[in-house]
């Protein structure tokens, strides 16, 4: 569908399958709403994709839902947006609740705007994805004043009385480099791939590798680049890293890591120690060469594209008077290699039942995050790819979850950095 900027141009952008990694690389930030000040009536909205019914609430209520994006344009945000589309979609929710959708782009100013325009229309609950954890405080607070409810998704806001879902992304960058470091035996240089700088996804991601890096001295980093968590975007940063140091022996990647071993193969190289997101992709190329994969040697750790789905079902629980945790900290999905080579239920076609790899006959497009589903949420892989009501179980609370940690303020935090 069509979406426009600020500068008025428009610009495709595919809510569905993406049809491969070449897509989403094309789009380094996502369109920007047409208004960008005037009202928020004026982004996408009220199609079946994103607009639920009118009426039905349990209690004779009806709910308005704003999906506030910042950025968007790769696999992971575009998954995560068509759970929270699917799940709107779903019934009960379809009868009681309208989902609408704003995009504001990478800048804070437009982020602030969008909010603005979202707490004048009159929205009962804003489910967020923040460009900053810090600068849309003020404007979150007062959101949150005239009785609106902020749910924060993946990126973390710190206003106190916003909600956040996500994975200790220290935790994420601990495990992927730990594993990246004993794969190296200690010694070597590493391409750095990172994400969305400014996100505590990406510092916190970053402030883990530092400190593994710490605790291996041998290993150094050869270069850096962006790679906005889009797979060109993380292969292109990796060829600049690679043209200046074709030497390095792994690569630290929070995406790419499948559009990198791509081109490895296509260069015939041999595919170099990847260790990043938990996309699809990589996953078949991790597999056994019996299994139909290239036995690449990874760690991949996933940032779960259900939190906003969570946030959303979360949403209805608090407007209809329950209560949830202010934070919840996500189970953090991780599979190795060799985890690959001795558990062969780990390529399948039902995630309920354990599948992290699914193969191109269930699922062609390899850009998709594989951890789109939990006991915490509903929708299976219809709504993660077209954003199509798809319930494949009925949502658990975070108490009853195993690594599941809801606490009431932020401050949990701290506790979980002792991961290694």
């Amino acid at each position: 569908m069509l979406t426009k900027r600020c500068d008025g141009k428009e610009e495709r952008r595919r809510v569905g399958r993406r049809g491969g990694f070449a897509v989403a690389a094309g789009v380094g930030v996502a369109a920007l709403l047409a208004s960008c000040g005037s009202s928020a009536t004026s982004a996408v909205s009220g199609s079946s994709s994103n607009t639920s019914g009118a009426s039905g609430a349990p209690n004779g209520k009806h709910f308005k839902i704003a999906l506030s994006l910042s950025y968007s344009g790769n696999d992971w945000q575009n998954e995560a947006a068509n759970l929270v589309k699917a799940v709107a979609a779903t019934p009960p929710y379809n009868s009681f609740v309208t989902l609408h959708e704003d995009i504001a782009g990478a800048s804070v100013t437009n982020q602030i705007t969008t909010l603005n325009n979202e707490i004048a229309a009159g929205y009962n609950a804003i489910i967020v994805y923040p460009i900053s954890p810090t600068a849309l405080n003020a404007t979150i607070e007062r959101a949150c004043k005239q009785g609106i409810t902020v749910l924060a998704y993946d990126s973390l806001v710190t206003a106190p009385c916003a909600y956040n879902v996500h994975i200790d992304q220290y935790q994420w960058g601990l495990f992927v480099a730990n594993w990246l470091a004993q794969d190296l035996h200690g010694h070597g240089t590493i391409a750095d791939i990172t994400g969305v700088p400014g996100t505590t996804v990406d510092s916190d991601r970053q402030a883990g590798l530092q400190a593994v890096l710490k605790k291996y001295p041998g290993i150094t980093i050869a270069g850096s680049a962006n790679g906005e968590w889009a797979q060109a975007q993380g292969l292109q940063a990796f060829q600049s890293i690679y043209s200046a140091h074709p030497n390095i022996n792994g690569i630290f990647a929070e995406a790419g890591c499948y559009a990198i071993t791509q081109w490895e193969l296509a260069q015939n190289k041999t595919p170099l120690p990847c260790a990043g997101e938990f996309t699809n992709g990589h996953h078949l190329y991790m597999l056994p060469k019996s299994e139909g994969g290239v036995a690449l040697p990874s760690a991949s750790a996933g940032s779960p594209a259900y939190s906003g789905e969570l946030d959303f079902i979360d949403a209805v629980k608090i407007l209809e008077g329950q209560k949830v945790p202010h934070d919840i900290v996500l189970p953090l999905p991780e599979v190795t290699s060799q985890q690959f080579a001795s558990n062969p239920n780990l390529l399948g076609s039902n995630p309920a039942q354990g599948a992290v790899a699914f193969s191109k006959s269930i699922e062609p497009d390899p850009g998709l995050f594989a951890d789109f589903w939990s006991p915490l949420v509903e929708e299976g892989l219809q709504g993660a790819l077209h954003g199509t009501a798809d319930k494949v179980s009925t949502p658990l609370s975070c108490a009853q979850v195993k690594g599941c940690v809801g606490a009431n303020s932020l401050a949990y935090r701290s506790t979980l950095k002792d991961y290694n």
